[in-house]
């Protein structure tokens, strides 16, 4: 027998209870409820051992020799717990749902060691559904076996496709599952990837159209109708505009220009060619009449009669009441 209440060898064993009998001349039974197997007994302070001094059945102690009377009997019993599930620090599995949660800090990391390749593998009933993983060329996100993936590169996000870099396989959105708006600072590459298959802006807007001189003294107008509307695509740019006259004086025979058009022509070669239509205009040469650009940018209209030189149409054809719809297309700078 020992003295002390050692529980090494409780192993499983948690927090404890203990009750202290004063035993009868030669008692040998001491009612107590208890886990079998997790209690300790001891007679006026010394431990008894159990199967040689006493046996217990989870309800009573029973001592092998009867008590004297007066003899203090001390029975300890244990609570019993059960060890949780553990991982072992190198590998393992588990099963069940998984909540990490942390505030204020960095709440999961997985780090793979070494070379490149998977980091987290995403299963469905045990079949790979996705992976996150890294490369040389930077970290990538890839959908199960034959489908699409990205990949995070340095100034770019690549596509992936069947977990491989992948050129020209894969679509952004379909037509029933479309993306709402894709707003770029830069171009797009249509159909190629030179510069002449860069789309580098589209534009939608309205201008004022005026009617101004080609050179020499300025026309005064009032206008009734003065409203135009353009769309650029790239470096083309197409314009529709609409003027009616109410008043006009100070019309000569100077070039008639139309001005005020939102973006310049390109270099200095007559470039850009349109059609239009028109009301009650004494025009000088009616068989052909075309828009066309003016050496200064704007636009005048190019007429010629059968088997006669072309010529430019002059202020002198304008009067009040006269209206004017037109469309013309050019490039731009």
């Amino acid at each position: 027998m020992t003295r002390a209440r050692d529980v090494a060898n409780l192993i499983g064993s948690g927090n404890y209870s203990s009750t202290t009998f004063t035993a009868t001349a030669g008692q040998t039974a001491f009612s107590i409820s208890h886990t079998q197997g997790f209690v300790q007994v001891f007679m006026n302070g010394l431990l008894l051992d159990e199967t040689a001094d006493y046996t217990s059945n989870g309800s009573a102690v029973t001592l092998t020799s009867g008590a004297a009377a007066g003899d203090e009997i001390e029975v300890v019993a244990y609570n019993t717990f059960s060890v949780g599930d553990a991982l072992p620090k190198s590998g393992g599995a588990m099963t069940g749902a998984l909540t990490v949660d942390a505030a204020a800090a960095t709440v999961l990391t997985v780090d793979r060691a070494t070379s490149d390749g998977t980091i987290i593998d995403l299963q469905k009933d045990g079949t790979s559904v996705g992976k996150l993983g890294i490369q040389t060329s930077g970290f990538y996100i890839d959908g199960e076996s034959g489908h699409e993936g990205i990949r995070f590169g340095n100034g770019s996000v690549n596509p992936r496709e069947n977990g491989a870099d992948s050129d020209g396989t894969g679509s952004l959105g379909t037509s029933s599952a479309r993306w709402s708006n894709l707003y770029l600072s830069g171009g797009a590459y249509i159909g190629g990837t030179g510069d002449a298959n860069k789309l580098d802006d589209y534009e939608e807007g309205s201008w004022t159209p005026t009617i101004q001189a080609h050179s020499g003294s300025a026309v005064t107008i009032s206008y009734g109708t003065q409203a135009g509307d353009y769309v650029k695509i790239g470096n083309i740019v197409f314009l529709t505009f609409e003027i009616s006259i109410s008043s006009i004086s100070g019309n000569s025979s100077q070039i008639l220009s139309i001005d005020g058009q939102p973006f310049n022509f390109k270099g200095s070669a007559p470039r850009g060619a349109g059609a239009f239509t028109s009301s009650a205009i004494n025009w000088a040469r009616t068989d052909i009449i075309a828009l066309s650009r003016l050496a200064n940018d704007g636009i005048g209209f190019l007429s010629q009669n059968d088997n006669a030189s072309w010529g430019w149409e002059v202020l002198s054809a304008l009067a009040s009441g006269d209206s004017i719809r037109g469309s013309i297309s050019y490039e731009v700078s």
